[in-house]
């Protein structure tokens, strides 16, 4: 009779514990469109993969993309599909040091759905290039704000820059790791130009400022490089979405592209390489960084491009600088999210498990459910306005 009891009581539990992982942890899409997704991959045979050693190796891309669709698909996309947990857990500690919450967070839904059409509600749709952050970035990682814009009438293409992120897949399922010397270099890089200033400098000095700037732009040079990098990987992307655009083809994603309405958007350093991207490249007419310093050449030039900048509490030396550099910058937004910190603009924020204090160093004591939808929405005001000449929805939406 016991043993009748708690087998009943376990298969009870089990059953409990497989509905609330099947419900998604992310928050439900907010525009008209349901979403869907698919993985593509792309090799640049014109340019060498300098990153690694092997003789004759290409630059080759893993490209996600998120895509409105006007149906559910048969097949919902499950989280980090494309990853496995083992592979997860070891690269990702600073999140849970548990393997299990890995295999735990691969058997949660998202909204979006594999194998859809492309909606028919619109002859195109615009386009918005995605960079994750460098190091930690993975694309999925972002999906809360990726199936948002895609459920707002938007292509996302998110790119993952290899050897430069910690996982990156290739079309012939090999996975591709961060080159780990070149990670450690950056980072010493950055923490030596942190160590020499002060946390709170007198911001009314305009050559303590200035000196701040100079600082990151002259002592991080591994984080520049690999913004160089990632625009190319960016423009080949760009490049090669236009070649196939332009040709009848029976795939459902191409020629459903709008590629006179392209924006950038990144995390991080992505959030620099936005930046970069939309001041090299005339396609681009709008862009957004999602708390970075501006690596790259924008300090020296004015660019009359909408950009926005979103911040988090982490830098307050990169809030500083970047006061600095987006002075030229022609309509400018800068909005500062109250107690968060850089892992904020990630799902990470919002990952299904008990808040500690290792969590709270990521990503911040406030209400994170909240200051996600708070990201979401200025990020779709933004694009809205200026990709598909919508008003602005907020009278807050003004610069700081």
């Amino acid at each position: 009779m016991n043993k009748i009891f708690y087998v009943l009581i376990f298969i009870s539990l089990s059953g409990k514990m497989a509905v609330a992982q099947f419900t998604p942890f992310l928050p439900k899409p907010t525009g008209e469109y349901f979403v869907g997704t698919e993985n593509l991959f792309f090799t640049d045979t014109t340019r060498k993969e300098k990153l690694t050693l092997k003789w004759g190796d290409k630059r080759s891309l893993q490209v996600k993309i998120w895509y409105p669709s006007d149906v559910k698909g048969a097949m919902e996309n499950m989280y980090l599909k494309d990853y496995s947990s083992t592979t997860l857990w070891k690269n990702y500690k600073i999140f849970n040091d548990d393997k299990l919450f890995f295999d735990s967070l691969k058997s949660y839904k998202t909204f979006a759905f594999e194998n859809v059409p492309v909606s028919k509600k619109l002859e195109k749709f615009p386009v918005i290039i995605f960079s994750p952050g460098y190091y930690f970035g993975l694309d999925d990682f972002y999906t809360a704000q990726m199936e948002n814009l895609a459920s707002h009438g938007y292509f996302v293409v998110s790119i993952t820059h290899p050897y430069d992120q910690v996982i990156a897949n290739t079309a012939e399922g090999k996975v591709l790791k961060i080159k780990k010397y070149r990670m450690t270099k950056a980072y010493l890089q950055w923490k030596k130009v942190e160590f020499m200033h002060k946390k709170n400098p007198d911001t009314t000095n305009t050559r303590q400022t200035n000196r701040i700037l100079r600082a990151y732009l002259r002592g991080m040079k591994i984080f520049d490089k690999s913004l160089r990098l990632w625009v190319k990987d960016a423009q080949f992307i760009l490049d090669t979405l236009e070649k196939i655009n332009n040709f009848s083809v029976s795939d459902r994603l191409y020629g459903r592209m709008d590629l006179s309405k392209v924006g950038t958007l990144g995390q991080s350093v992505g959030g620099a390489v936005s930046g970069q991207l939309c001041y090299v490249d005339s396609r681009i007419k709008a862009g957004i960084n999602l708390d970075c310093f501006q690596f790259g050449d924008l300090y020296k030039h004015e660019m009359k491009k909408p950009f926005m900048l979103l911040q988090s509490d982490s830098y307050p030396l990169w809030r500083i600088a970047n006061k600095i550099i987006y002075t030229k910058t022609n309509p400018f937004y800068s909005f500062h999210i109250n107690h968060s910190r850089h892992f904020i603009f990630s799902d990470c924020s919002i990952f299904p498990v008990k808040i500690n204090e290792k969590m709270k160093a990521l990503i911040g004591e406030g209400d994170n459910n909240e200051n996600v939808k708070l990201i979401n929405e200025y990020i779709i005001n933004f694009y809205n306005h200026y990709l598909k000449e919508a008003p602005f929805k907020s009278v807050h939406f003004q610069t700081d």
